[in-house]
């Protein structure tokens, strides 16, 4: 039984890929790295601190706040409007590399930071 048990947590491991939660999913069929984020009174409550991707990978940053405010990726010069509670999305193919601040220009609040490589 117990070797039962052991082989279907590893299989559960295997499929899941032993990531546990990082805010980060791949959106079926779209080739998209959705990353998620909340932020409450002006600071992150959920979501990574730092994003890595590879150059050329897509990435959509989706933030839901609290208050009213306009997500900024810089660098790439993306932004989208927040209303609270209503997730706001940036999506993007990150070609450029580098470190890039993730921000909310209202509150300034720091979201993440991306890192795209190749």
């Amino acid at each position: 039984m117990r070797r039962i048990c052991g082989i279907a947590v590893a299989t559960l491991l295997a499929v899941t890929g032993c990531s546990g939660t990082t805010g980060s999913e791949q959106a079926p069929g779209t080739g998209t790295r959705t990353v998620k984020f909340s932020i409450t009174e002006g600071k992150r409550t959920a979501g990574p601190e730092e994003i890595a991707v590879r150059t050329g990978e897509n990435v959509a940053l989706e933030v839901t706040s609290d208050q009213p405010d306009e997500l900024h990726v810089h660098g790439y010069d993306k932004a989208t409007k927040l209303s609270p509670g209503v997730p706001g999305t940036v999506a993007f193919t990150a070609n450029i590399d580098g470190i890039f601040e993730v921000e909310l220009h209202k509150s300034g609040a720091a979201v993440t930071k991306l890192r795209v490589s190749g």
